[in-house]
C-alpha cells in the first residue's frame, strides 16, 4: 500500500470537490481523523485499505484512483487545446484533479444506472478551411437533428449527447479545456470562476472545445481560428443569419446586434467576426466596429444578457437520484 498510495492524487480530490480535512472527515462518518487526512496528503502517512475505502467512498471515486490507477485522461490532447502552456507543475496538478473529477462523473452514471455513451457523428471529418468548418458545424447540426433555430443551452446540449462537462479551479487565462478520457469519453472542463466570463463566451467555449475533440485539424492550419469558425457557425448558422439581417449589409446598428447576441447566445465580438467572415460586411466596417465600438466595451456590459445561464447540472442531477435510490433501499430494509 505505502508504495502504491499517491499522495497528491488525495489533495486534487478533496479541493476539487472543494471540502477541508475537517469536512472530509465527517463525510468519513470520523473514521478517518483530520488528523490521519493530513499526513495522507504529505506522505507522511499511507491509509489501510479499510480507511482508503472509506476516503474512496466519500469522494466519489474508486480506491484505485489513490494508486495512479483507474481512469486516464490524455494529457497530450489537454496540452493541445491551451493557448497558455502550463509549468509541469501545474500539469500535474491539473491531471489529477481531472482524472479525479472524471472518475467521479463516470460513477455517478453507473450509480444512478444512467449512462450516456458518446458516438462522434464527425468522425474521420477533416477542417483545413473557414467553408470546411462551417460544414463541419452545419453537418454536425443536421446529425443531432437541431434545425437552424437556437440553441437553448450548450451545455445541457452536450450532456444529453454524453460529453462530460464539468467545472475546475484552471489558470485564470484559461476559459475551458478538452480532451478524452480512456480513449472514448470526451471531456470539456470550464473555469469554475464564472466572473471572468458571460453565458455567451461559455456557450462559445464549450463549441470551440468541441470542435478540437471531434474535427481532424492540422497544426499549420491554425486549429484554434477554425474552431472559432466552427463554434459561430453552429450558434448562428449562415442561412439563419442571412434571414436575420440579410446576405450583404453596408452598415450594422449596435441595435441589431444586440437583439441577435440575445436571441442567439452569441457575444457581439463572435457575432461581428462571422459576419465578416461570411462577406456579409466588408473588411472596413468590421475594423469600424473593432476600432469604434467593441474595443471601448470589450466586456459587453449594458448590451444585453443571453437570459440562460451555461453551467454543468448532470452530475448534479445523477446526484439526486442516487440520493433517491439510497433512501428507497433503506426504507425496504427498514421494512424487512
Amino acid at each position: 500500500m505505502k508504495k502504491e498510495f499517491c499522495a497528491e492524487r488525495l489533495k486534487s480530490a478533496r479541493l476539487a470537490a472543494g471540502l477541508s480535512l475537517e469536512e472530509l472527515s465527517v463525510l468519513c462518518g470520523r473514521i478517518v481523523s483530520r488528523q490521519s487526512l493530513s499526513n495522507y496528503e504529505t506522505g507522511r502517512m499511507s491509509p489501510r485499505e479499510s480507511s482508503l475505502d472509506k476516503v474512496a467512498k466519500a469522494l466519489g471515486v474508486s480506491p484505485e484512483y489513490f494508486k495512479n490507477k483507474g481512469f486516464t485522461i490524455d494529457m497530450p490532447a489537454l496540452r493541445s487545446t491551451s493557448n497558455n502552456p502550463l509549468s509541469s507543475e501545474e500539469e500535474k496538478q491539473l491531471q489529477n484533479t481531472l482524472t479525479y473529477l472524471a472518475e467521479r462523473y463516470i460513477n455517478s452514471e453507473k450509480q444512478a444506472q444512467i449512462i450516456t455513451a458518446f458516438h462522434n457523428p464527425l468522425q474521420g471529418f477533416s477542417v483545413a478551411n473557414q467553408q470546411q468548418a462551417e460544414q463541419a458545424a452545419l453537418s454536425l447540426r443536421e446529425r443531432w437533428q437541431l434545425g437552424n433555430g437556437a440553441i437553448t443551452s450548450v451545455c445541457r446540449l452536450f450532456e444529453r449527447k454524453g460529453i462530460k462537462v464539468m467545472e475546475a479551479d484552471l489558470p485564470k487565462e484559461i476559459l475551458g479545456l478538452s480532451t478524452w478520457g480512456e480513449e472514448k469519453y470526451p471531456l470539456i472542463v470550464l473555469n469554475i470562476d464564472r466572473r471572468l466570463t458571460t453565458s455567451e463566451r461559455t456557450r462559445f467555449t464549450l463549441l470551440h472545445e468541441l470542435g478540437h475533440l471531434l474535427l481532424t485539424i492540422s497544426p499549420s492550419d491554425n486549429p484554434e481560428r477554425l474552431c472559432n469558425q466552427f463554434a459561430a457557425c453552429f450558434l448562428l448558422p449562415r442561412a439563419t443569419l442571412i434571414e436575420e439581417i440579410g446576405s450583404q449589409r453596408d452598415f450594422i446598428t449596435l441595435e441589431e446586434a444586440i437583439d441577435l447576441h440575445t436571441t442567439y447566445g452569441i457575444s457581439v465580438a463572435a457575432l461581428i467576426h462571422q459576419m465578416k467572415d461570411l462577406c456579409i460586411i466588408s473588411i472596413e466596417h468590421y475594423n469600424y466596429w473593432f476600432d469604434e465600438i467593441i474595443s471601448k466595451n470589450k466586456t459587453e456590459q449594458g448590451w444585453g444578457e443571453y437570459p440562460f445561464d451555461e453551467r454543468p447540472q448532470r452530475e448534479k442531477r445523477l446526484n439526486a437520484i442516487i440520493n433517491h435510490n439510497n433512501k428507497n433501499n433503506e426504507t425496504k430494509k427498514d421494512k424487512n
